[in-house]
Parts: structure tokens; sequence; C-alpha cells
């Protein structure tokens, strides 16, 4: 992917960009309260992590790239507070007690930057204390009362520690200067404990994106995995035995009056962010939400940069689409072991239960299943999907896209979002409505390109619905969409478990196999008779944009 200079900055842009939660250990304690110190207006700090093994991290130090004026190795020991119900860490705060040598010991709160600032920044603020105790009458103000309200009489206590040794060098790269933390010790908790080995490349001075350029040169040449989990975080796990859970996107925030340069911002880095989000849950987890959600991000951002493409030639929306797409065929062979093991599941299995033996064709998926996650986790691994969150964070930081359009064009990104999102919708609705005329009687093929049609409409209207909130009929819109989609999906189902199917040669395989595609098949027929009903409840929804 290339990059070229900037084009002359335009009146009102920003550079913030959208962010989805950060992961929890249970999907329940991730959907309590949000965290609520992220509204409140605070230092923020913007720093890439990677992580590594000790010979990675060894590598890193004797690097040139990360050559620089050195300070003095430290031992750090940071103790971890939290109540006995986890309050902070349900809200995505952390709040250490740090201890360096006979310095003061420095009490530090964490918390999410703001949604629009994106997964690599975070809200930061610190204080010197006696002991290694937080004194949280040290915090003053709105933050004050936010913990109060978060915490009230809950008593705080030690969770776990991390203990390392830290090298820092700062380094320049262009205008930037950038503190790189190499961080080798163990997270432990009680008498147990793990390794720990991080490099963290933090902004000092510069822009974001001479930031990012500089990780994805380190990335590009250096045995590291781009990771956005912190040792809070990943102490909390190890703590508590669990993994990380699947997040699904929660689409960018865009008032009617953001203008249009911002609003590709927003979106293409929250696709992006909602991508990387789950890279933990399928790293360190089981559950195929997590591809799931990866490829669901991979297709929103190929969508959402197929429509600005319309109003922007930007060469590079193309690049980043390419790739995106290539990652997402990555991880399909495991998604469609995934959702095949749960089409048995839930439909024959659950029906015939012991009458019929399912095990023999489980477990040839499972076999199968074992291989394609073992692939999917080596591209996570490679340093392919780390270039691409990079390149894309620096290309969105700094409005690559404006390099598209001449001087005099350069005005059409400073109107409002509204005015663009109506018309791109408009002209997905219109092809839906094309591509599905007498959609009950189309052939396979033909409804697949009226579902794929769908499917960017419905991406469509996700993103932009936050501009046309006041409209009642947003939510109903969507719905009658996704459940479009969803009863066109029946034949694509029955399609994928025939072709995962013929390729069974085991004989208690094959018989089950028969009973699925039967099951499947039929589940196809009676798809067909609620099409009718569902297109017409579609077609019957006013446009929520008009």
């Amino acid at each position: 992917m290339t990059e070229t200079e900037p084009s002359p900055p335009i009146e009102a842009a920003n550079t913030s960009a959208a962010v989805p939660e950060a992961a929890s250990d249970e999907k329940a304690t991730a959907e309590k309260a949000p965290a609520k110190p992220r509204e409140i207006e605070m230092p923020r700090e913007i720093e890439i992590k990677f992580i590594a093994d000790a010979a990675g991290l060894a590598s890193a130090l004797a690097s040139p790239l990360l050559s620089g004026e050195a300070a003095p190795s430290r031992k750090l020991t940071s103790v971890y507070f939290d109540t006995p119900d986890w309050v902070l860490h349900r809200n995505r705060i952390a709040l250490r007690v740090r201890r360096s040598g006979r310095a003061a010991p420095m009490m530090t709160l964490k918390w999410p930057a703001e949604a629009m600032e994106g997964v690599f920044a975070r809200g930061e603020i610190e204080f010197p204390v006696p002991k290694l105790q937080p004194d949280l009458t040290l915090f003053e103000g709105e933050l004050a009362e936010k913990l109060r309200e978060l915490i009230g009489d809950s008593p705080l206590a030690a969770k776990y520690e991390t203990r390392v040794t830290r090298v820092t060098r700062l380094v320049s790269h262009g205008a930037a200067r950038i503190e790189a933390a190499f961080d080798e010790g163990v997270i432990a908790v009680g008498e147990r404990s793990r390794p720990l080995c991080e490099l963290e490349l933090e902004l000092k001075s510069g822009e974001p994106r001479e930031l990012y350029e500089f990780a994805a040169l380190v990335a590009d040449s250096l045995p590291l995995v781009l990771d956005i989990v912190s040792k809070a975080e990943r102490a909390f796990h190890f703590a508590k035995g669990s993994a990380p859970a699947p997040l699904k996107m929660r689409p960018a925030p865009l008032a009617p009056e953001v203008i249009l340069d911002e609003g590709v911002a927003r979106v293409a880095l929250g696709c992006c962010d909602h991508y990387i989000a789950n890279w933990a849950a399928l790293r360190d987890g089981d559950d195929p939400e997590a591809i799931h959600q990866m490829r669901v991000a991979l297709r929103r951002l190929r969508a959402a940069l197929a429509m600005f493409k319309r109003a922007i030639p930007c060469g590079e929306f193309e690049l980043f689409r390419a790739e995106a797409r290539d990652l997402a065929t990555a991880m399909g062979p495991a998604r469609d072991c995934d959702a095949l093991r749960e089409l048995v599941e839930i439909g024959p299995l659950a029906h015939f239960g012991e009458r019929k033996d399912f095990s023999p064709l489980l477990d040839a998926l499972e076999q199968r299943r074992l291989g394609d996650y073992q692939q999917a986790r080596a591209m996570l691994a490679s340093r392919r999907p780390t270039l691409f969150v990079l390149k894309l964070s620096a290309f969105v930081a700094r409005r690559g896209w404006r390099n598209a359009l001449s001087v005099e064009e350069l005005s059409i990104l400073t109107g409002t979002i509204d005015v663009f999102a109506a018309e791109a919708l408009e002209r997905l609705y219109s092809r839906v409505l094309k591509r599905g005329k007498n959609l009950a009687e189309l052939p396979d093929a033909q409804r697949h390109r009226a579902r794929i049609a769908l499917k960017n409409l419905r991406y469509g209207a996700e993103f932009f619905a936050s501009c046309f909130a006041q409209n009642r009929d947003v939510a109903a819109f969507i719905r009658a969409t996704a459940q479009l989609q969803n009863v066109l999906g029946a034949h694509n189902d029955a399609a994928s478990a025939d072709h995962f199917l013929s390729q069974l040669h085991d004989s208690g395989a094959a018989r089950a196999a028969g009973l699925v595609t039967g099951w499947y098949a039929r589940g196809a027929l009676i798809a067909d008779e609620e099409l009718a009903q569902d297109w017409k409840n579609f077609k019957r929804i006013k446009p929520f944009w008009r």
C-alpha cells in the first residue's frame, strides 16, 4: 500500500476515530455499565503495543530501528487493585500502584479514551503516593465523582501484579519523538506466574500518523505481533482462567453536522478497531464468534470504502479493500466449520437427539475445524494483519484520501455526512430493489447477488443510523433488512453444508451427512415460503433517510 504526502488541511476536520468496547472476561459482564470515566476530559496517551517471546524482544533491543537515547534499566513492580466484584474491570478501568527502586510509588488510573479516539488511545492520570496502596482522595473534580459513583463503599484489594525489567529509549521518526519501552518479566497471581514480554511505543511529540508509520516499519522487520490487550486485562484473564470475549461492533457516532472528511475517518477506523478488538479472543480462546466478528469487521470495512470511493476517487481505498478481502478469506474455512457445526447442533441433532448418531460427522468436522483454526491463528500471528492495521491507521490519521482530490475538489469533504449518507443509502436501496425484483422466483445465483446488495445496504444503514436518530423508522428498517438477509441466507447455508459434506468418506459420517443435507434442503423450502412475505415487509417500511 503506497503512502503519499498529505494534502492541505481541511477546515473543521479533526483526527478522531471510533473504537468498540474492549475485551472483558465474560459476555455478561461485558454488557454491564459502560466505563463512565470515558466522558472525562483528562490527559490522553497514544501507545502501540507489541507482544513477543524472549527471543523476539532481544531482536527488538538489538534493532537499529529502535536505537536511541537510552535510560538506565529499571525494575518495576505494579500492583493492580479492584473491588470484590471487579467493578473497575467491568468498566474497563485499571487502577495500579507502581514501585521503581527507591522512588516514591506512583498511583495510576487508566481508562478508555473517547469512543472516537481509537483503540491505541487511552486516558491516564497519576499521582505519587507514600506506599503501595491507592489513595483515592487524590483524585479531584469529575473524576473523583465518577470513582465514588462506581466504587461507593466497596473496599479495594490487590488482585494481581506485574514484575518487569524495563529498558526505555527515545527514538525519532520524522518530526515525532517516540518512547520505546521494552518490558520483560512476569504476571503474578498469588503463587502462579506467567511470562510477559512486550514492546510499547508511546507518542511523546509529533503527529499520530508518524507513530503508526514507525510502528509499521518496526513490525515489518521484527518478530512482533500487534496487541491491544493491556497488562491489567491480561493479568485479569490469567487470574480468572478466562479468555477475552468476542466483541460486536458499535457503529461510530455520526451527528448530522459531522463533515464527510471526519465521517470517512470514523467509519473506516471503527471497522478496523472492531477487527483488532477480536484478535485476543481468537488467539487465547475458542469462541467461534471471534472469527465471525473479525470477518464481519472486514466486510463492513470493504463496504464502507466502496461507498466512499464513489465520492472520493482514492486508489488506496481499493488497496485496503483488497487486503481486507484476503484477510477475511484466510479465515473462511474455519468460519465455515463453525457455521456447519452450529447448523448441525441446532437443527437435526436437536430434533433427532439420540435416535440418530451424529458423532462420526461431528468428529470429522472437529478434526477439520482444528486444522483450519490452526491456520487462522498462524495468519493472525504473521506480519500481514499487523501491517494492515497499522498502515490503515496511518492512512486515516493523515487523511490519505485528500490526495485523490485537487485543491478545488477538497470542498466536497467539508459537506455534511447526512447529505452523503442519504445519497449513498438511496443508491444501495435502489440496487436492492432492482436485484430483488420477483425475489421468490429468482435462481440461487441471482438471489445471492440480491443478498450481497442487502448486506451492503444493512451495513450502510448501521454506519449512518445516528445521522437520522430522530427518525423512528431507523431500527425497523434495519430489522427488516436483517430478517430478509437471514432468510436469503438459508440457501447459502444449505449450499455450504452440501460442499463440505460431499467430501466425507467415512460411512457413519456419510449417513449423518445425508440427514443434515435433507434437513437443510427442507429448511430452504420453508425459507422460500417466508421470502415473499419478508420481501413485502421490507418494501413497506419507509427508508429513514428520505
